[in-house]
């Protein structure tokens, strides 16, 4: 249980500091700039509790530099009104991106399926959409 609160600490510590930091834009190579982000891995459950959960994808670096990585959601696998999304700074020196979206507020032993998808921050696509609807069920209390 404690490395479980370590880890949702070092989530939240990280996420405080990316949207605290300005964010500046950052030109690709005319060849990047062609490519369409892909999922290369996932998604999947990082990891749950009885109210929160971890949803983990990995991406290609497609044609982006910042982004917003977003998770659709709901307890109904036809309907995904519920959104949480995290911001993304691209290291150009890395050719793939690790997303990781904290999502809150949920309730106990409830299943909850999901989408996930890269969006700049003004809500276009990026591409990195997955197809397939997953799931996962938080735990009891």
């Amino acid at each position: 249980m404690s490395r479980l609160l370590l880890s949702f600490a070092i989530t939240v510590s990280v996420s405080v500091s990316m949207f605290s930091v300005q964010v500046t834009s950052q030109q690709l190579p005319a060849s990047k700039k062609a490519a369409r982000m892909q999922i290369v891995k996932g998604p999947a459950l990082e990891s749950a509790t009885d109210n929160s959960a971890i949803i983990r994808w990995t991406t290609n670096t497609g044609s982006s530099s910042i982004e917003h990585s977003v998770v659709h959601y709901g307890t109904d696998p036809n309907d995904f009104g519920r959104r949480a999304e995290s911001v993304n700074r691209w290291n150009s020196n890395l050719p793939y991106m690790i997303h990781r979206v904290f999502v809150m507020n949920l309730t106990p032993r409830t299943t909850y399926y999901y989408t996930v998808e890269s969006v700049r921050g003004d809500g276009t696509p990026l591409g990195g959409r997955s197809d397939a609807i997953n799931q996962f069920t938080t735990r009891q209390r």
